[in-house]
């Protein structure tokens, strides 16, 4: 029986399924050709999420851990403070059990959880932000709050950001970061949101070339310049057809 190729072209139904087919035996080939890629993917994977770490995040501490998955009058074995990493073995209707530093059970909402791999940032500038102090803090509870902190500002966590980093200890390594932190995000967080404004009424009244002057002096955030990069892009795109009518 012979199969006439224009008549299987003509129907969608035909064509998808001759596509499904490819693309199911293109997946198989290359997990059968690549196992070693493949594995390799999911180590990756389990490695980032082993290296998140729980840490103490109490906005009146010491937080208390107690011997039981509930809050009751007795049942309390040990306070920690914030900063310090609890090592989490279960978890319980919004409790997590821990095995260090101390055993016994914690509210999961007095935590944080960070992890020291973050996503890629996504800048106009296609260059990572970073904080070149950072990398010099020793690892204790107020180096951890600080780097916290850090991390909820670039992903657009303002008042988490500012209550990590009012919880730095004046004796943490971090604290002198801290403490300018306290004063330099919610300048940065204005600016950033202002000229976003102005973007937005300059996209409305297609002034693209005052969107683009923007970039030039604008916050290091990642949560606002991911918002402004559609704009920018757009305005890029209409400049580009205005020179090329």
């Amino acid at each position: 029986m012979s199969v006439n190729v224009k008549t299987i072209l003509k129907s969608p139904l035909m064509v998808g399924a001759c596509l499904t087919a490819t693309v199911t035996l293109a997946g198989t080939v290359y997990a059968v050709t690549h196992p070693r890629s493949m594995v390799k993917r999911a180590e990756a994977a389990q490695s980032v999420q082993a290296s998140c770490k729980t840490i103490v995040f109490d906005a009146k501490p010491p937080l208390n851990v107690r011997d039981t998955p509930i809050e009751r009058s007795g049942n309390i074995v040990a306070s920690l403070e914030n900063g310090e990493i609890l090592t989490v073995i279960g978890e319980h209707d919004g409790w997590l059990k821990i095995s260090e530093p101390a055993p016994g059970w914690v509210y999961e909402n007095l935590t944080r959880k960070t992890c020291a791999s973050d996503p890629p940032t996504a800048t106009l500038t296609r260059k990572r932000i970073t904080d070149p102090v950072l990398a010099t803090l020793p690892d204790e509870p107020g180096s951890r709050l600080y780097r916290e902190a850090v991390s909820q500002f670039q992903s657009g966590n303002l008042t988490g950001a500012i209550a990590l980093a009012r919880s730095v200890s004046a004796d943490s390594a971090a604290y002198p970061q801290a403490q300018i932190a306290l004063k330099t995000m919610p300048q940065s967080w204005d600016k950033a949101r202002n000229k976003y404004g102005t973007a937005l009424e300059a996209e409305e009244q297609n002034r693209w070339n005052e969107i683009l002057k923007i970039t030039t002096d604008y916050p290091d955030i990642r949560y606002w310049r991911e918002k402004l990069a559609p704009i920018v892009k757009k305005a890029i795109r209409m400049q580009y057809f205005s020179a090329n009518k």
